[in-house]
């Protein structure tokens, strides 16, 4: 009777393990959405935030609230279309492209990583753990700063990125994996 109870038990145990989440899996599809504060040199805006990547590709999708002022950016590294107002323009370097339409300092480059806890490998990087969770990325004279986690997919859910006066706040509402 002991054996079948110990049996039983190390198999219902064994059973859970499966179904916890794994903290930072390499994730190279994934989906978010929530809110997002973008603070500039000129200019203070919230809005919500969906971003989906797939591999390299990425389609980022920015509206005000009640989807006033709707921005959608989709590219890769190589080149980005950004579409607002019902106009849409091209370009090779998404990073200047969003600065030269939006007015913004966004570091695209980095932040699928950085949305995902994870220092981008493109360049060195200091990082400070807090509880064995990564708590602040310090990587191209930007700040980026864990403040809360999901519970369940252990990935970040609040995050703060700084470099000066540029600002951006990220609540994710939502992870999704693919």
């Amino acid at each position: 009777m002991r054996f079948l109870l110990l049996f039983v038990l190390v198999s219902q145990l064994l059973a859970c393990s499966s179904l916890i989440p794994q903290s930072n899996v390499d994730q190279d599809n994934w989906t978010l959405s929530g809110k997002i504060g973008v603070t500039t040199p000129k200019e203070s805006v919230a809005g919500f935030i969906r971003w989906q990547q797939q591999q390299d590709n990425f389609d980022i999708y920015v509206s005000g609230p009640l989807g006033q002022g709707s921005t959608r950016i989709q590219g890769n590294p190589d080149q980005a279309t950004l579409t607002q107002g019902g106009k849409t323009t091209k370009g090779v370097n998404p990073q200047q492209l969003i600065y030269e339409q939006l007015g913004w300092f966004f570091p695209l480059a980095n932040l699928p990583y950085w949305l995902q806890g994870k220092q981008a490998p493109y360049s060195p990087a200091s990082t400070t753990s807090k509880d064995g969770r990564l708590s602040q990325i310090q990587q191209d004279l930007w700040t980026v700063n864990y403040l809360r986690y999901h519970g369940y997919y252990q990935l970040p859910e609040r995050i703060k990125i700084q470099q000066g006066e540029w600002k951006f706040v990220i609540v994710v509402k939502n992870w999704s994996m693919d």
